[in-house]
């Protein structure tokens, strides 16, 4: 995989980077190169995994069903037997947009917009019923943040 980064000297002329002194400038690259490979390494697991785990505060893990799935997209079973929330949390490197099918006829469509964690939310009409929820990106590289919880 490609790193598309910037380099030394494009990370340097950045306004708030320039007016640091060079030893800190060094300091801040090598925390933005890390903080790069990082979100490189959630990029792939991202794409190749096999479960996704809702937060701590949400409920037990759902598994994704990959097979047949666009690479762009995950999907997943959502429970709703002890409620009928389900939440997203989503960050991105850049603008890119998303399409949420909760599985209950409704989709919220949007865009993550590269500079802050977005918060989506949904609530299903009735308990005790498997969803199946498929997000997808236009572009699923930029994503460097995805977290959710459901009720189940």
């Amino acid at each position: 995989m490609i790193i598309d980064g910037l380099s030394w000297h494009q990370f340097s002329s950045l306004p708030h980077i320039a007016q640091l002194p060079l030893s800190r400038q060094l300091i801040e690259y090598e925390i933005y190169n890390q903080n790069l490979i990082h979100e490189v390494y959630l990029t792939q697991q991202l794409l190749v995994q096999q479960q996704v785990v809702p937060s701590s505060a949400g409920s037990a893990a759902a598994t994704v069903i990959q097979q047949g799935l666009p690479s762009s997209c995950i999907e997943f079973i959502n429970n709703t037997t002890t409620g009928t929330g389900c939440t997203f949390w989503i960050e991105s490197s850049a603008p890119t947009n998303y399409t949420i099918t909760w599985g209950d006829g409704e989709t919220t469509t949007g865009e993550v917009d590269g500079a802050t964690r977005l918060q989506v939310d949904h609530t299903y009409a009735d308990l005790n019923i498997e969803y199946t929820v498929r997000l997808c990106f236009d572009d699923i590289s930029l994503v460097t943040y995805l977290e959710f919880n459901g009720d189940d």
